[in-house]
């Protein structure tokens, strides 16, 4: 696991390997669900959503939109 980690390590970056801690809490929802057959409520669901979309826009995966004054701030 430490080499298949280290190995991750180089090729994305130290700011994008972070994001994986929080994925551990949705992965054991889908594992627990698949593998032990464990009720899914929709709390939890809406708790995985959350962690994917909070992954999603730190890793870059998805951008948000820039308001107009944002945009000429950044130019000047």
């Amino acid at each position: 696991a430490y080499v298949l980690f280290f190995w991750v390590l180089a090729r994305v970056g130290a700011t994008r390997i972070m994001v994986i801690p929080y994925l551990i809490p949705a992965f054991g929802v889908l594992w627990g669900a698949l593998l032990l057959h464990e009720p899914v409520s929709a709390r939890m669901l809406g708790g995985c959503a959350v962690i994917l979309l909070g992954t999603a826009l730190t890793t870059g995966l998805v951008r948000t939109r820039r308001t107009a004054p944002a945009l000429a701030a950044e130019k000047a």
